[in-house]
């Protein structure tokens, strides 16, 4: 028998209508739902640069001129080493050379005294050749003495130097009459010879004229001699040893390479040196030649030693005869030696 389904249909109908119209519902609230989570990030914002506070900083100095205000050099720096500070007394002496009368030099046929070039200090000016006339005037000192057997001079003391000019190389010196006083060939021409290199080492000087009293000397003294003109240093090579060392002078103090120069009129031009030490040692010798064969030549040589300590010492020139083999025309030189 087959069922009715008319009652259920009912009862579903019933169900539609009451939910419908309110009845028999219970409202419990809204539903709320959840947000769900913001995963976007917000931009960082730029760092902004650290700013300095006025009070914390000090103002970058502005560049001056006045070097009062230069900077403090680093502490913390290498120091230099500053150059060396001058000799306040390096400049304030003249090394000059005067020519005395000594014995040595000669030999059979000339002899001796012939003239020496000794080394003075003087103190440095403008007037050179004046100063150094005056010293030659006054004489050998007694260092001079102490140092050279014999050294002299022809100049007399009592002679005055008026004035002393240079013109186109030649000095024009005047001094006064006491000058050709006294007699003798050899001294009139000594002295002569004497004022003649001394002016003469100087650069700017090649001849020498004489005036006595302001008025020029065409001839000198009671012995005649002529004085036609300037004079210079070929004019008296009679008063020359065989070997003459100019430089170093007497006296001088030097240091190697030793350097000599000087005129020598010796056998085939050849001469002999050698130096010695405070103690008598050799420190060099050999021999040298002169730029002459026959007659009046120059030299210039160079010696090399070698030594520990200042001291004393001489140089010693000399030739060999030409007939017997024997030493001649020997002058010995003081000297003052460093390392």
């Amino acid at each position: 028998m087959r069922r009715s389904t008319l009652p259920v249909l009912l009862t579903v109908l019933l169900s539609l209508l009451l939910a419908s119209c309110g009845g028999g519902v219970v409202d419990d609230g809204p539903v709320t739902v959840d947000d769900p989570p913001d995963t976007t990030t917000e931009p960082e914002a730029p760092a902004e640069e650290p700013t300095e506070d006025p009070a914390d900083t000090e103002p970058e100095p502005e560049p001056t001129d006045d070097p009062a205000e230069e900077p403090a050099e680093d502490p913390t720096e290498e120091p230099t080493d500053p150059e060396p500070a001058p000799d306040p007394d390096e400049n304030s002496v003249s090394r000059v050379r005067l020519y005395f009368i000594a014995p040595g030099g000669g030999n059979a046929g000339r002899a001796d005294p012939f003239l020496i070039s000794v080394q003075r200090e003087i103190p440095s000016t403008p007037r050179i050749a004046h100063a150094t006339l005056r010293e030659l005037i006054e004489g050998p000192s007694r260092a001079d003495r102490a140092l050279i057997d014999g050294v002299s001079t022809a100049v007399p003391a009592e002679t005055l130097l008026l004035g002393v000019t240079i013109d186109d190389r030649v000095a024009t010196v005047d001094l006064s009459r006491e000058f050709e006083s006294g007699g003798g060939s050899f001294t009139m021409f000594a002295r002569l010879a004497q004022v003649t290199y001394t002016l003469t080492q100087f650069p700017t000087v090649d001849e020498v004229r004489f005036e006595l009293d302001g008025r020029p000397v065409t001839v000198f003294s009671g012995e005649g001699i002529v004085l036609d003109g300037p004079v210079a240093r070929d004019d008296y090579l009679d008063l020359l040893p065989g070997v003459f060392v100019d430089v170093p002078a007497a006296g001088a103090t030097v240091r190697s390479p030793l350097r000599l120069t000087g005129k020598a009129a010796v056998f085939e031009a050849t001469f002999q040196y050698r130096l010695e030490a405070a103690d008598g040692s050799v420190l060099a010798e050999g021999f040298a030649m002169s730029d002459e064969g026959a007659g009046w030549g120059s030299f210039d040589v160079t010696i090399r030693y070698e030594i520990d300590a200042r001291q004393a010492g001489t140089l010693t020139v000399w030739e060999y005869s030409a007939k017997d083999g024997s030493v001649q025309s020997e002058r010995v030189t003081p000297l003052t030696l460093l390392p």
